[in-house]
């Protein structure tokens, strides 16, 4: 059975979760109390995802609400009601009683629990021209790759792809990570962008989708996705972790930097092992999500879209990893404030899963590479 209300189009259930369910509605008494701090940076988040928005209006296309599907005007006014409720409220309490008044709340999850990690945006050392020093390259989108969308085939996945290339007449997947590294199946296209310093850069640029590239002269321009090679995505630590090289608690980047610079044997294995790779493109600006959105540090996040929906307004609460002088994570600190659903990830999979955003260089590495919590996430649409 379904039913419309504040047109969401989804399974009729209670706000007690039944298995299987992503999204609980919540009674008054199941709201949290909704804290926040800084919240222009939550407009300005707003503001790069509005053109998404209007553009989905005007196709008259929904976008998932876990079991059913939303209306991406609803989500504009959604956000623009509370952006006129925070105007509104002259203390926490007032802003949780309009948001109460105003706006339906549901929880994500399993159980209430979304496991939360972070992503960020490397600054890598490149060049333009390739030397002894910058000798890995990233490549711009290939020309033989094309991009089926599912859409037009199966209803409700307009957020699935197919890629391929054509080979004697016939589709086939695209060329593996090893078939691109090892044996040179994009030499000689002219498809290179810029030469990194260091193969692992390269790599976790590929991980995070989009960095900034620092040339030599101290000019920069940024990397932003474009396209991968529809090769599923392996997780480098996993597999170190599976074979018993490294901890769980390790296997943070600069934790596989430097497995990797004390068994450099083990590199080609291993990276070679993520059939993934991913294809850029050079702008002025970024990191843009996949909605073509520039992202906004602690104010986006990506989860699974084929369950959440683009554009929604969010609230999460989590831990944040605290750090001594030499860089160990010595405690956590909990956080909770809103977001924009604004990115996805293709390891960020399933109903309890969200990746938050932290900026970019080194500091936002080193956070990201410590958040690791469970915690939970909300999401509010106008009544």
């Amino acid at each position: 059975m379904f039913f419309l209300l504040s047109g969401i189009n989804f399974p009729l259930f209670s706000s007690q979760s039944k298995e299987g369910s992503f999204l609980t509605p919540l009674s008054q008494e199941e709201i949290p109390f909704f804290e926040d701090r800084g919240i222009e940076s939550l407009k300005l988040a707003f503001g790069r995802e509005v053109r998404f928005l209007l553009e989905k209006i005007s196709r008259d296309q929904t976008l998932p609400f876990g079991q059913g599907r939303v209306s991406p005007s609803l989500l504009m006014d959604s956000a623009q009601l509370f952006l006129q409720t925070l105007r509104e409220s002259s203390s926490p309490k007032e802003l949780n009683r309009l948001i109460r008044e105003r706006f339906d709340v549901f929880q994500a999850g399993e159980q209430g629990r979304v496991l939360f990690t972070g992503y960020f945006a490397p600054i890598c050392e490149g060049s333009l021209q390739p030397d002894q020093n910058y000798c890995w390259p990233v490549y711009r989108r290939p020309t033989d790759l094309f991009v089926l969308n599912l859409a037009g085939f199966l209803p409700g996945q307009e957020d699935e792809e197919l890629i391929f290339r054509i080979d004697e007449g016939r589709a086939v997947p695209y060329w593996t990570r090893k078939e691109i590294v090892k044996e040179g199946a994009l030499v000689g296209q002219g498809l290179e962008l810029v030469w990194l310093r260091d193969q692992i850069d390269r790599f976790f640029l590929m991980v995070e989708g989009a960095g900034k590239i620092r040339l030599p002269d101290g000019s920069t321009f940024w990397l932003n996705y474009d396209s991968t090679n529809g090769r599923p995505y392996t997780s480098v630590g996993y597999l170190l972790v599976k074979d018993g090289w490294m901890k769980p608690e390790e296997t943070s980047m600069e934790g596989i930097r430097n497995y990797f610079r004390e068994h450099p044997q083990k590199m080609d294995k291993y990276l070679l092992a993520n059939d993934r790779f991913v294809f850029f493109k050079r702008e002025n600006d970024g990191p843009y999500s996949w909605i073509q959105a520039i992202l906004t540090p602690a104010r986006s996040i990506a989860t699974d879209k084929a369950i959440f929906p683009s554009g929604a307004l969010a609230y999460i609460v989590y831990q944040l990893p605290q750090f001594d002088l030499s860089g160990k994570v010595v405690g956590v600190k909990q956080q909770a404030h809103f977001v924009f659903d604004q990115d996805k990830g293709g390891a960020i999979k399933g109903p309890a899963r969200v990746d938050l955003y932290l900026g970019e260089g080194k500091e936002a590495e080193r956070i990201a590479g410590g958040l690791h919590c469970w915690g939970r996430l909300y999401y509010l649409l106008k009544k």
